[in-house]
């Protein structure tokens, strides 16, 4: 690269409570801004800082950051923080999630970076209570007093971010909303791989091909909505469900949803999978009960992969799913309302379901294709650090 042209770039620093928001949700944006920027990337230490660097050919600073209440740690942390900053002297840092918003956003206020970016990725506020609430509240009213520029990850979050007074700037929702985008070429229903990993997959766990299969992608948490998910579904007669992902023991599920998973013969339990194409394309219709959201991927990739999709009636699901076009809405917290999604969905016929389906590619394609949305950011960085405003 020319060195002219490389001293004119803007530094940017990008910062991640942890790295696999970088090997996972974000992979492949460093790279593509890093055409565009000085980029660098910092987030906790762990074993995947040398992978994160190695595919986005950037580097990668270690600041130590814990999720959860923690004040001395925390304090360190912004202390690590002000040191990089110091060194690097960013035109604009960038936080995603909530404890890498509070250490970057006050480090970069007291040092004065020009422009500081966070975005909100999810609320907990709005779903807690009493005196965690308000320290919630505190805190992302702290983040926002400090950053030059919120950024909510979509219309809902917006709207309770004005709505509890978190902050009094503008929000501006990049695009669509979301983070990432999909690529659609990679979440393609028609991949051969894919589609034999799918038939593998039901083949393992003995499901018919005639058989209905629900399926859950995410952390198996109880913030998810898999007690109302297992009660909902053990209402049923017949189908499978298929869960994918990990238990969180942060938010570990109660004990009588634990044995339901591990005791019922029509739900299959597969961990976390890094290649998901398969269980999605394993499924009839996708199932996201949360509590609460930011505005999730997993809608998105199953959209991507023609799957229909039910969801809890909550910020970001309600601004992807389209009741009776490519799915269907029901009130969180509610298992009547999930059983009664979950039976429409296997009594529609499976030319309908189709249908669904490819409604479901054509939007996230028409809205979140992710080289589109890679560009979008490119502007939006562009846009902040034209007018460099520190505050």
């Amino acid at each position: 690269m020319n060195d002219q042209v490389f001293a004119a770039k803007k530094t940017l620093l990008v910062v991640t409570t942890v790295p696999e928001t970088l090997l996972t949700i974000l992979k492949g944006q460093p790279a593509f801004l890093s055409g565009h920027f000085r980029l660098r990337l910092a987030t906790s230490p762990t074993v995947d800082i040398a992978q994160i660097a190695d595919h986005e050919k950037v580097e990668v600073s270690c600041v130590p950051m814990v999720r959860g209440i923690s004040p001395v740690r925390d304090l360190l942390s912004i202390m690590q923080m002000i040191v990089l900053l110091r060194q690097m002297r960013p035109d604009a840092v960038h936080s995603y999630t909530p404890k890498a918003g509070l250490v970057t956003m006050l480090a970069a206020w007291i040092c004065r970076v020009p422009v500081r970016i966070h975005t909100f990725t999810g609320l907990i506020f709005p779903t807690a209570s009493g005196v965690k609430q308000k320290l919630l509240i505190l805190i992302d009213r702290l983040i926002c007093a400090c950053a030059t520029c919120v950024v909510p990850e979509g219309q809902g979050v917006a709207q309770d971010l004005r709505r509890f007074g978190i902050t009094h700037k503008p929000l501006q929702v990049i695009g669509f909303g979301n983070i990432a985008g999909v690529n659609t070429a990679y979440f393609d229903p028609a991949d051969a791989a894919s589609i034999e990993r799918a038939k593998k997959l039901r083949d393992t766990l003995g499901i018919a091909d005639s058989a209905f299969v629900f399926c859950f992608v995410g952390r198996l948490n109880r913030d998810k909505g898999l007690f109302e998910l297992v009660r909902a579904f053990e209402e049923l007669e017949g189908g499978h469900l298929l869960l994918v992902g990990a238990h969180d023991q942060t938010a570990p599920l109660d004990e009588q949803t634990r044995h339901a998973i591990d005791g019922h013969p029509r739900i299959h339990h597969v961990g976390f999978q890094e290649d998901i194409r398969g269980a999605l394309l394993s499924a009839d219709v996708l199932v996201l009960p949360s509590y609460r959201e930011g505005f999730p991927n997993v809608l998105l990739q199953a959209g991507s992969m023609t799957l229909p999709v039910i969801a809890s009636d909550i910020n970001g699901c309600n601004e992807i799913v389209t009741p009776g076009y490519n799915g269907w809405l029901v009130p969180s917290r509610n298992i009547e309302a999930l059983r009664l999604a979950m039976q429409a969905a296997m009594e529609k016929s499976e030319e309908d379901l189709v249908s669904m389906g490819r409604s479901a590619r054509l939007h996230v394609k028409a809205c979140f294709e992710q080289k589109e949305h890679w560009q979008r950011m490119v502007e939006f960085y562009q846009g902040e650090l034209s007018s460099e405003t520190s505050l």
